[in-house]
């Protein structure tokens, strides 16, 4: 081949090869959105759409943007799960050591509970298949999790008014979650979270974990602090067809699983309750319901700290965990009659 026709064809090789390559990151993003749009409707009851999807090559990541799962009979009002960016991306510290593995990171998820009304406008669980989805988004196992300003909301549209109950600015990371020495000094995967109740609870939640193993087993506390009770109007109005004028609650609780089965307690106090009224127009039920609230609220509280608690054990397998009534009886009126019962964890939340 004469010199200057094999240099016309290596050009025009490497010109072919390079508007590939061009072609090939363009359609990229629209491969990428299709193939992720068909993996989340595979997901039993729910339909699952992105928006669109950026490829980012200098960092061997990509992102979702616009990510929105809903109940598929469309009776629910908003998403079961939504997120304005998911950011898949390879997990370079773990590569240094050998692990091929990647990070998730969640900017502003909002996970939305719905109930009350018929079964089709429920929105309480989704099917286990989930996880299989989200490892056929992103095949590379996920070492770590990080959430930045999420929300979760449990919602009554058909109480009047609706009740919307929610926990915002959700920060959330989990680490190690290959569960491997080469990434992390300790086979824990570790949970840490923080958010604000409403918009005066402080919450904060800690979980050791171990991901792997077949039955679950974890470490975990868990609390609410000085939550304002009349932020939480709408749900007594509904429930307890009372309100409140003052007062605060915090909730504490730690727990510990092994082999799947779990022991724990949770331990809810209400500080300086003040119940104003009962629900206008209440039905008889409701008012007998109210008029009990209010008894109990009043004569059955701690009196000289002006609180109402009690101490709950739970026990049984992780699926089905029962409480001990009994014994949470007793400790309430442990509270009212002997001593109030102190606020604050209670170091019990070890592994068993």
């Amino acid at each position: 081949m004469h010199l200057a026709t094999k240099r016309q064809w290596m050009v025009g090789s490497f010109a072919v090869f390079i508007l590939g390559l061009l072609g090939f990151r363009l359609y990229l993003p629209t491969f990428v959105k299709n193939y992720s749009n068909t993996v989340l409707n595979r997901i039993p009851g729910y339909h699952g759409h992105i928006d669109d999807v950026r490829i980012h090559l200098w960092r061997s990541a990509y992102s979702i943007v616009g990510l929105d799962l809903l109940k598929t009979n469309g009776k629910a009002p908003v998403p079961f799960f939504s997120s304005p960016q998911a950011d898949f991306s390879l997990h370079w510290g773990a590569l240094f050591h050998g692990q091929l593995v990647g990070k998730l990171e969640l900017d502003q998820p909002k996970l939305n509970f719905v109930a009350g009304g018929s079964q089709e406008e429920q929105q309480t669980s989704i099917d286990q298949s989930w996880q299989q989805q989200v490892k056929a988004l992103f095949p590379l196992r996920i070492s770590r999790l990080g959430i930045k300003n999420g929300e979760i909301h449990f919602r009554n549209y058909h109480a009047d008014p609706p009740i919307d109950i929610f926990i915002r600015r959700v920060t959330a990371v989990a680490t190690n979650l290959t569960n491997s020495r080469k990434v992390s000094r300790t086979l824990k995967a570790t949970l840490d979270a923080q958010g604000l109740a409403m918009n005066t609870g402080r919450l904060r939640t800690h979980v050791d974990i171990d991901p792997l193993v077949e039955k679950p087993t974890f470490a975990m506390a868990f609390e609410i602090e000085d939550l304002s009770l009349p932020e939480l109007n709408t749900f007594f109005r509904h429930y307890l067809a009372v309100e409140m004028k003052n007062g605060r609650f915090s909730l504490y609780s730690e727990g510990a699983a092994k082999d799947g089965q779990f022991k724990g307690y949770a331990k809810p106090l209400l500080d300086h309750a003040d119940l104003i009224k009962i629900k206008e127009n209440p039905s008889l039920g409701e008012a007998f319901k109210a008029i009990a609230v209010k008894f109990v609220g009043y004569v059955m509280k701690n009196h000289a700290k002006n609180r109402l608690a009690t101490k709950i054990d739970i026990t049984g397998t992780v699926e089905n965990p029962e409480a001990n009534t009994w014994t949470a009886a007793t400790r309430f009126l442990g509270n009212w009659l002997i001593k109030a019962i102190r606020p604050g964890l209670e170091g019990e939340g070890q592994a068993q």
